[in-house]
């Protein structure tokens, strides 16, 4: 289902006021792309790398089955929204998930102020009947597309530069900052001096090495693993190659004597570093080499224009620990009316079962 061939052709409808053009994400104009990222800087919770186009871009890339609807009034562009079919008969069926899939950490709709888009209006925009999305933004509730429930995570501000966040950090938690300086030493000792490489550029070789990295993990803690998908593996490798700095990847590492203790994977939108896959070697798990690894990126967070680190989903005391306040994600399965509507639940329940 990869060639874009396959793919339907874009098409347009109209519902409460709103217009929208389903199109694949290569299919958008400078001008759509532009108008995109303009929405994006103007309202604060939508300046992720999740929500930009080229994230969509290369969803499309790797698997070919993105789209994005440009909403219109009066035929002027007042949002996008980006989605997925998660396989060649989902399409089919008209069963869409957020761009991205398991590997996307803020979906939603990207609008202009003011504009609200409730789920029935959105799904007959998009000739949906059933779209399930999580980690919705608790901003997208007050748009008009509300969630089921709600689950909790953390982000780092640093916004006042490095140095204000860790006096801010040895005032509020000095125990913590203490053992952490601990563990730093510990490394030093049993590993040798620390070698810290944070690049916009990262190399192949070392991607290949954290995907199978985090593959192990997941197996030996008994988690799904996303990239038992190979086009989820791609979409990866293709994020790494791209030069768009409105999705900028960034690979931390953290080795000491030669031996490389963690890595991280992110993308960095307009200063705001999304935490994305950070793994460990776990025979040095005493020294806590994934805290180390960030507290090494927050330390040169000022040099590589880092002013907010999105920790994502999960309220874990690792995220607490460094944490400066906490964000909501959503979850909702909204399905449309009449047949196609009760075909989405009984497939969305299917999908659950098989999932747990």
């Amino acid at each position: 289902d990869h060639p874009a061939a396959r793919a339907p052709p874009m098409s347009a409808h109209s519902r409460g006021g709103l217009a929208a053009e389903v199109k694949r994400p290569s299919e958008l104009s400078a001008g759509e792309r532009a108008a995109w990222l303009g929405l994006m800087a103007a309202v604060p919770s939508l300046r992720r790398a999740f929500f930009a186009p080229g994230f969509a871009e290369a969803c499309e890339q790797a698997h070919g089955r993105a789209r994005v609807a440009v909403l219109r009034r009066g035929g002027e562009t007042v949002g996008f929204f980006p989605f997925q079919y998660p396989s060649a008969w989902h399409r089919r069926l008209g069963l869409a998930e957020r761009i991205g899939g398991e590997l996307c950490d803020h979906a939603g709709a990207i609008l202009r102020p003011g504009v609200r888009l409730d789920p029935a209006t959105l799904l007959g925009l998009c000739r949906l009947g059933g779209l399930f999305i999580s980690h919705l933004g608790a901003d997208q509730d007050a748009l008009g597309l509300t969630a089921a429930d709600w689950r909790t995570g953390h982000v780092i501000d640093l916004a006042e530069g490095s140095a204000a966040y860790f006096a801010a950090l040895a005032a509020a938690n000095k125990p913590f900052l203490l053992d952490t300086e601990r563990r730093q030493r510990r490394m030093e000792k049993e590993y040798g001096a620390p070698e810290v490489s944070i690049t916009t550029r990262p190399a192949a070789a070392e991607l290949d090495a954290l995907i199978a990295a985090k593959r192990a993990q997941y197996a030996r803690t008994a988690v799904g693993d996303p990239f038992a998908d190979p086009a989820h593996q791609q979409l990866v490798r293709l994020l790494a190659g791209r030069e768009d700095a409105a999705c900028t990847p960034m690979l931390s590492t953290l080795a000491a004597g030669g031996r490389v203790l963690a890595r991280h994977f992110g993308l960095l939108h307009a200063g705001v570093l999304s935490y994305w896959f950070p793994v460990y070697d776990p025979e040095a798990s005493k020294v806590s080499p994934g805290r180390l690894l960030l507290w090494h990126t927050l330390r040169a967070a000022d040099a590589h224009g880092i002013r907010l680190i999105d920790r994502g989903e999960g309220d874990s005391q690792a995220k607490r620990d460094f944490s400066t306040g906490e964000q909501r994600f959503g979850r909702a399965s909204w399905h449309a009316g009449g047949w196609r509507g009760m075909l989405a639940r009984g497939c969305q329940k299917l999908t659950w079962m098989l999932r747990r």
